[in-house]
């Protein structure tokens, strides 16, 4: 079978057919050459997807339905020092089906968060790219320790190897943790013997915890 593309169409879906934004339709006819009447699937990013044909800017509607979202599971995460991490980090955490990512203050961090408009377009770019039903959440800034809810883990070396049930995880900084800066409530979870970066990390993690 065939590869085709796959939208987020955001809501109200109204009427037999659905606009694309100018960005989509560029893509679409330039970059994949996509003619009339062809195959294309989309979401709204809240669970709904269906499956219809591309036509002039527009998508017919077929058949749709509901998927049930994949994970609850919130990545927390020090910010890459670099665009092209943090790029990424997002897309491939968007393709796992993560729930929500968020940034972290910490003491050796040094990296920034990337503007939010920014954050969404590489998030959108991992739904489309996996097939997916339901778009990551991102938020803009930093969040701190005192405003996670628990239980949630931390990576961290010398924690329990055994894969934790909680449904945060939080990865720290290139630099490491300072002393004391790690929660006494935090559950401390091992990633293994090597050293990961962060970006590594929070895959590693998301993917054995989703």
């Amino acid at each position: 079978m065939s590869h085709h593309p796959h939208l987020l169409l955001p809501r109200p879906w109204e009427g037999d057919r659905l606009q694309v934004s100018e960005e989509q339709r560029r893509h679409l006819e330039k970059v994949l050459r996509r003619g009339e009447g062809r195959p294309i699937s989309y979401t709204d990013g809240e669970g709904s997807i269906g499956s219809g044909e591309y036509l002039s800017g527009e998508v017919t509607r077929g058949e749709e339905g509901r998927v049930p979202r994949p994970s609850d599971l919130i990545v927390v995460t020090a910010p890459p020092d670099s665009r092209g991490r943090a790029r990424f980090l997002v897309e491939k955490l968007a393709e796992l089906g993560v729930a929500e990512l968020r940034f972290l203050a910490t003491r050796h961090g040094q990296g920034r968060p990337p503007k939010v408009e920014r954050l969404r377009s590489w998030a959108v770019s991992g739904l489309e790219q996996s097939r997916g039903a339901w778009l990551m959440e991102t938020s803009e800034g930093l969040v701190t320790f005192a405003s996670l809810d628990g239980p949630y883990a931390v990576c961290e070396k010398g924690g329990s190897s055994v894969t934790p049930s909680a449904r945060t995880v939080v990865v720290g900084p290139e630099g490491g943790w300072a002393p004391g800066e790690i929660p006494k409530e935090a559950i401390c979870y091992d990633l293994g013997e090597t050293v990961l970066r962060l970006e590594t990390a929070a895959l590693v993690a998301a993917a054995r915890m989703i």
